[in-house]
């Protein structure tokens, strides 16, 4: 029955739904200078200028953008409506009614699902008006920084790189490699950006989450250091370091998303059962210190570019590793390199076995098990970054739980079959 109906009917009622959508919206405003009905017909008047420009021409379309442009400036200019008011609503009113009639042109030329994701957009950009001006006050130069560097290493860098395999084993590619500097950098700034808007006392679980997203190492190591110092936030510590490590294994499952999905189902069953041990182990610290509030420690911009390249360093001397040492030794290689990378690092060791499951060239269990060794080594050196530079009492927690909770692990890679 629905077949029967013209597609560019459906357009047509398409185009008046996403511009009564918006129009809805703008009924909600304080000052309305074009209400429902305006934007409904404003839709509508895109569709059918689309459709009469697939028989006159595009400039049909062309011309409609003009008349719908002039008719919302004139209702700015009426004398009787404040200065100040056409100042601050005017340029977002004729943006929205302009943007709505494209997107009403665009459901009757074949883009119904864009013109659907593009009313949808502006519907939520007009509405998270105060909530997205709230946010900009809140952040920094600090913040604004670290997202300007973000943009360099993205937009700026990535596109000129060339996109071909060379070098040792011919494993490196510049284009992909960066490409995975670019996910691993923008992990890292959500983390920092949660970090800045939340760096006031906070409670250990939240120091626990926003540090394994930042880093987990560099948390450790923080918090180690302030139980030096401050000996009654041992415990807050330690639950901060189990649950960092534990945010861990959600940035790996991130980044096989990326780069291996197939990976992660073989991976998921593992990882998360060792995750749940975690959390079991940082569910026994909690109830000491749930209202106990702690000062999280500055962080540096994760953006900079000293850190991209180092990272980019990191990932393609760990892919020649691999590639050495399976033409030299066989996959058992593989797991003395993923020991002695992930000490410092699992980000490089997740993504280059995740690239060599990717391409066919390393079996599930053993790629799983070197990335999950990986984690296991980050752990182990954490635990004694933390006997070694904190206090008496967090030296215990990471001897006991901490081990205990490493033991664990260590079954896990064993026996899981």
């Amino acid at each position: 029955m629905f077949d029967a109906i013209d597609s560019r009917i459906v357009g047509l009622g398409l185009a008046l739904g996403l511009g009564f959508l918006v129009g809805l919206e703008r009924e909600w405003s304080e000052h309305k200078l074009v209400g429902l009905r305006s934007f409904a017909l404003i839709g509508l008047a895109g569709g059918l200028a689309a459709l009469l420009g697939e028989i006159w021409g595009g400039w049909v379309v062309a011309a409609g953008t003009i008349a719908i442009t002039a008719i919302v400036i004139s209702r700015l200019l009426q004398p009787s409506r404040p200065a100040e008011e056409r100042m601050e609503y005017g340029a977002t009113t004729l943006l929205a009614a302009v943007t709505v009639y494209l997107i009403g042109a665009a459901c009757v030329s074949g883009y119904q699902a864009h013109a659907v994701v593009m009313g949808g957009a502006v519907t939520l950009l007009l509405h998270w008006k105060q909530p997205l001006h709230g946010l900009v006050d809140q952040i920094g130069r600090d913040e604004f920084n670290a997202i300007i560097r973000f943009v360099l290493i993205t937009l700026v860098i990535l596109p000129v790189l060339p996109n071909r395999t060379f070098g040792p084993y011919d494993v490196i590619n510049p284009f992909q490699t960066w490409l995975l500097v670019v996910l691993i950098v923008a992990l890292n700034l959500m983390g920092y950006v949660a970090f800045r808007l939340l760096r006031a006392d906070s409670g250990a679980v939240l120091g626990g989450i926003l540090g394994g997203m930042i880093s987990s190492t560099a948390t450790t190591v923080s918090f180690s250091g302030m139980t030096r110092r401050s000996p009654e936030l041992a415990t807050s510590a330690a639950l901060i370091i189990l649950l960092a490590s534990a945010v861990v294994y959600v940035r790996v499952a991130v980044e096989l998303t990326a780069v291996a999905p197939g990976l992660l189902v073989h991976a998921a069953g593992p990882m998360g059962a060792f995750t749940l041990v975690m959390l079991a182990a940082s569910a026994v610290l909690w109830p000491r210190v749930r209202r106990q509030k702690v000062s999280l420690p500055e962080q540096t911009n994760p953006a900079r570019l000293t850190v991209a390249l180092t990272f980019a360093a990191m990932y393609m001397l760990i892919i020649v590793a691999v590639a050495a040492g399976r033409d030299y030794l066989g996959d058992d290689a593989i797991y003395l390199i993923a020991l002695v990378s992930g000490l410092t690092d699992v980000d490089a060791m997740t993504l280059s076995v995740g690239q060599f499951f990717s391409n066919g060239d390393m079996d599930a269990r053993v790629a799983w098990r070197a990335i999950f060794l990986a984690t296991l080594a980050n752990l182990l050196f954490k635990i004694g970054a933390a006997c070694v530079l904190g206090g008496s009492a967090l030296r215990r927690y990471m001897l006991t739980l901490g081990s205990a909770t490493l033991l664990a692990g260590v079954a896990v890679f064993l026996l899981w079959p």
